[in-house]
């Protein structure tokens, strides 16, 4: 009796192992594709090089599925699978957009022309000639012109196959500067005689650097280069050089720092004021020059012109601070709706269009491309630490500092209620904000 019972028993073990253990078929010869097959499914370790690149997912496949050739799984995982490409537009028209991939871009090797539906998609401001990036999945249509199922697109500023051939600098006004102006940057824009930049901690300018950049660098990498030949255009707030080397960087903003706080000054008639900041800390930065306060000439239009006659959009300044700021309540906001969500806050805070767009502008590149950001506008805390004195006194004052932490994983916190007061008569405008380690 018991040996019918063992025999039972190793019967049916050996019927689970054949049903449900897979056995290993070997490796592909596509990048190292593994695959194992049991009776009731099929496993394959993916690992298969493409024109896109390596692809690696690991997938259980049942029924009918579990028969399939290689090849044919692969166009079902194919169908899935999502491509970027950078192309330029030709032709907009309703609902459709017809592009021409670079040259360089292995859909160029599918089709000359590629036409796509943006009826789906967030609008962008774009144009013929701009160039976009365009993220789409499965594969590319044959038609002519092709087609693709596109699931988002962007302005690019991987413009490596362009030659940039526009004045940078006022020759004229631009001073030469010794060759360590500025260190550790983040690059913008990508061009085959040249590349842009901005640096990582805030400056008010923008950086050209002449020379071709290697494939292996992109846009929004973080270096660090040696350069020479350095003009600076004081009135543009530009900088240009020839860069000799480049290599990664990894410095990381101080958290303790209030970065890139300015402060836009409106009067209804062109006014003589002063503007004194009392700083819980020490100032590491300003423009125009802070001499015990600011003393400018303004216009009703924003424009600012100090006792030489140099002109200004607003006052710089940043500064390392003693302050613990709060996220206890605010937002947290997925990486890609970060735009979305500055835009309209900012609107609720009272910043007008042009300087939330330079807010902007200046953020969301180091915002967007984490998973989420936790976002709490400060208020007290901020303003006792930064205080401002102003004379005249305005007659409206709106002070914007954002407090930002980026997260791996969605929070849950209270939200903040944002208001403004109304803008009349003199109005004194200031945004600015840190990134919280």
């Amino acid at each position: 009796m018991k040996k019918k019972i063992w025999i039972l028993i190793v019967a049916v073990t050996v019927l689970l192992a054949v049903l449900f253990v897979p056995i290993p078929k070997g490796s592909l010869d596509d990048g190292g594709t593994r695959d194992y097959i049991a009776l009731t499914y099929r496993i394959v370790d993916w690992n298969r090089i493409s024109a896109d690149g390596v692809y690696e997912k690991t997938r259980i496949y049942f029924g009918s599925d579990r028969k399939k050739s290689i090849d044919e799984l692969w166009k079902m995982e194919a169908v899935n699978s999502e491509n970027k490409f950078n192309a330029t537009v030709l032709e907009i028209k309703d609902n459709t957009v017809l592009v021409e991939p670079i040259a360089y871009e292995p859909e160029a090797l599918s089709a000359n022309k590629i036409m796509f539906s943006v009826s789906d998609l967030e609008p962008i401001e774009v144009s013929e000639g701009s160039v976009v990036q365009i993220t789409y999945k499965g594969g590319i249509m044959e038609s002519y012109p092709a087609k693709i199922n596109a699931v988002s697109w962007q302005i690019s500023y991987d413009l490596r196959h362009l030659e940039y051939k526009d004045s940078w600098l006022n020759k004229s006004a631009a001073v030469q500067r010794n060759n360590n102006c500025f260190s550790d940057i983040r690059i913008t824009k990508i061009y085959s005689n040249c590349f842009f930049a901005t640096t990582v901690i805030p400056r008010p300018y923008e950086i050209k650097l002449n020379g071709n950049l290697g494939d292996e660098w992109c846009v929004g990498d973080q270096i660090i280069c040696t350069y020479e030949n350095v003009y600076f255009d004081e009135l543009n707030l530009r900088y240009e050089a020839d860069f000799k080397d480049v290599r990664s960087s990894d410095f990381k903003l101080d958290p303790n720092a209030a970065y890139k706080p300015v402060i836009y000054l409106y009067p209804e008639k062109e006014t003589q004021v002063s503007v004194d900041l009392t700083l819980d800390g020490k100032l590491t930065c300003t423009y125009p020059a802070y001499n015990n306060g600011w003393t400018v000439t303004a216009a009703p239009d924003g424009t600012l012109t100090d006792a030489k006659g140099q002109t200004y959009n607003y006052l710089y300044w940043e500064g390392e601070t003693y302050v613990q700021y709060d996220l206890s309540k605010g937002f947290c906001v997925k990486g890609e709706d970060t735009a979305e969500f500055l835009e309209d806050s900012l609107s609720k805070l009272g910043l007008n269009r042009k300087e939330a767009n330079e807010f902007i502008v200046y953020w969301l590149p180091l915002m967007e491309q984490n998973e989420y950001n936790i976002i709490s506008f400060q208020t007290d805390i901020y303003t006792d630490a930064a205080q401002l004195e102003v004379n005249p006194a305005p007659d409206t004052l709106i002070r914007v500092f954002m407090a930002w932490q980026a997260s791996e994983t969605a929070v849950d916190l209270p939200e903040q209620e944002l208001t403004s007061p109304e803008r009349n008569g003199f109005t004194v405008v200031e945004w600015g904000g840190t990134e919280i380690s």
